[in-house]
């Protein structure tokens, strides 16, 4: 799947190589002095491209995360994630992110650490996605961060079942369930300005466009117009038209993703 973000992590993760390379040249490999170097430069890292948003109390969906199964239909069933669910879900991580690729390139024993840190936190809450006729895994679903307003749903679904619906039922299904138990009604979610197929799902669901906003790496200023730069090659005449229609350059198209909004009951 054509992925402006997935280039995005590529350069970025490129960038922090060659600067974790000029921060530790002529230091000796294992000294302090290269260690606290190497730190220096994340922190300042971090520091630079922090959340601009105050996170408040997650929600405590610990009993959920305890049921069997938190909802179905004649198609998908939805069930917490578990940690045997640890090698699908990198499987299909590595499908759509370079960074989990490496990962799983310099080091094959860490599934089960990837899967509670990226969904077994206490503000986040997802499910497995399973074919309801079979059992199959299809993908999962989930909250992102239930301590930032308005929650960000996520899914991903393996590159086998995609295009057959499973998204969009399991999108409805899921949030259905999460409005009934929290009475939440509106929800965001990020999507790709080069993913037609997830745009058209969530506009198909009802969900509006409302704008442009960060996606998960060129958080800065300059980040943004470096890659918008080296690949205005990629803006096409889809691109071109979103630009219109939204009415912003089309060359922010490249440096942000898509803020859709969803609101409960689908």
């Amino acid at each position: 799947m054509f992925s402006i973000q997935q280039m995005a992590q590529q350069e970025q993760a490129r960038e922090i190589r060659s600067r974790l390379e000029t921060a530790v040249m002529g230091l000796e490999p294992g000294s302090p002095q290269r260690e606290e170097a190497i730190k220096r430069v994340l922190e300042d890292m971090v520091a630079a491209a922090g959340d601009r948003i105050e996170p408040g109390p997650a929600w405590d969906f610990s009993s959920e995360k305890e049921r069997t199964v938190f909802a179905m239909d004649d198609t998908v069933i939805l069930r917490p994630v578990l940690k045997s669910d640890a090698d699908f879900y990198v499987s299909v991580k590595v499908q759509y992110s370079s960074m989990y690729q490496g990962i799983t390139r310099l080091k094959q024993d860490l599934n089960e650490g990837l899967l509670l840190t990226d969904l077994c936190q206490p503000e986040t809450f997802f499910c497995m996605i399973l074919d309801a006729t079979d059992g199959a895994s299809i993908g999962f679903i989930g909250l992102k961060d239930t301590r930032i307003e308005p929650w960000e749903i996520g899914i991903e679904v393996d590159g086998r079942y995609t295009r057959k619906r499973y998204g969009s039922k399991s999108i409805r299904l899921f949030l259905n369930e999460i409005h009934r138990l929290t009475g939440r009604a509106e929800y965001k979610a990020r999507v790709d300005t080069g993913n037609i197929p997830s745009q058209k799902c969530f506009e198909k669901l009802g969900a509006k466009l409302v704008g442009l906003c960060d996606g998960p790496f060129l958080k800065l200023p300059d980040e943004k117009k470096r890659f918008e730069d080296r690949h205005l090659d990629l803006i096409d005449d889809s691109m071109r038209e979103l630009a219109t229609r939204m009415g912003v350059e089309p060359r922010k198209l490249l440096s942000h993703v898509l803020d859709y909004r969803l609101t409960s009951p689908l």
